[in-house]
């Protein structure tokens, strides 16, 4: 199906290969529009929410193919310094072994990741595999995970670094990671967190007030129409929180070791540093996530 929509501009933009999209979380097709004026839906039996209709998997493919689509991250140097904090974060589940990046981009984590792990990358877009092996010499397999022939009970760790939220079937990509994982092995992941970014009732007071007050309404309240016009939008298909996040683990049989806030920040000032152990210490206290992004590890049960 191709559609049209039109973009904050006002110019019309082409939307190709939409298709009508399931509950990513639970399966369910039971679903109710979340707001007018985005295509996000909530699922009636599991209250995820996620986008539908969405742009086709060959859609988003050749969209993350772009050439140039992983610039702008050259341009945050403090991307190393999050990606060996990442790393940090891995080792005190799991101190080495074989390690799957799913979605490795342009090989950054891996990188900083090989020198604890033996490291092994999946990514669909080609430019993001071409830069992995041509910057990083690492082995990225090109692929869908979910068609690639990956050995089973081969892994003891397996990461989704914001890439969860991008793909269609979230339930299968995990089921998946559970059937590559050994008996112990880590599954970790960290998503934006729908939590903050929406917290709708508060943005759509603020704008309404705005909006009074003789400043335009803001249409972009919660999350936008994915429009596949800007090399640097992100395709978000489910939004999660760490309810559904931790749901979804367990629903595939993983017992959550850890939950908690994803320190994803390229930003290493001391005022971004501050806010985010600021952030930390508010969730430990009262289990609410008041950051961005959020971060849940699941181990896989031994026999």
């Amino acid at each position: 199906m191709h559609e049209t929509a039109e973009t904050t501009s006002g110019k019309v933009s082409p939307l190709v290969e939409r298709v009508q999209a399931p509950c990513g979380v639970c399966g369910s097709s039971e679903r109710e529009p979340f707001h007018s004026f985005s295509d996000v839906v909530r699922c009636l039996d599991c209250g995820a929410l996620y986008v539908s209709p969405r742009p086709s998997s060959a859609a988003i493919e050749r969209f993350y193919s772009q050439a140039g689509h992983y610039d702008h991250w050259d341009r945050e140097p403090g991307r190393k310094a999050m990606w060996r904090r990442r790393v940090q974060r891995l080792l005190r589940l799991c101190p080495g072994g074989r390690l799957l990046d799913v979605g490795t981009g342009q090989g950054d984590f891996g990188a900083a990741a090989r020198e604890h792990f033996a490291f092994e990358g999946t990514e669909i877009s080609s430019e993001g595999v071409r830069m992995a092996r041509e910057r990083h010499g690492l082995t990225v397999h090109h692929g869908d995970l979910l068609d690639l022939d990956l050995p089973r009970g081969h892994y003891d760790v397996i990461t989704l670094w914001h890439v969860l939220e991008h793909v269609p079937e979230p339930r299968l990509v995990v089921e998946r990671c559970h059937a590559l994982l050994k008996p112990g092995g880590v599954f970790a992941v960290a998503v934006p967190n729908t939590d903050y970014n929406l917290n709708l009732s508060k943005k759509l007071l603020a704008s309404a007030a705005g909006f009074a007050l003789g400043r335009s309404f803001s249409r972009e309240v919660g999350f936008p129409r994915l429009l596949l016009e800007s090399s640097e939008e992100e395709i978000h298909l489910t939004h999660f929180t760490l309810s559904t996040l931790g749901w979804l683990l367990r629903s595939k049989g993983f017992e959550v070791c850890e939950r908690g806030l994803d320190d994803y920040s390229a930003d290493n000032s001391p005022r971004a540093r501050y806010k985010h152990h600021k952030d930390n210490l508010f969730f430990q206290i009262t289990g609410f996530a008041s950051s961005p992004a959020i971060f849940a590890a699941g181990r896989k049960p031994a026999p």
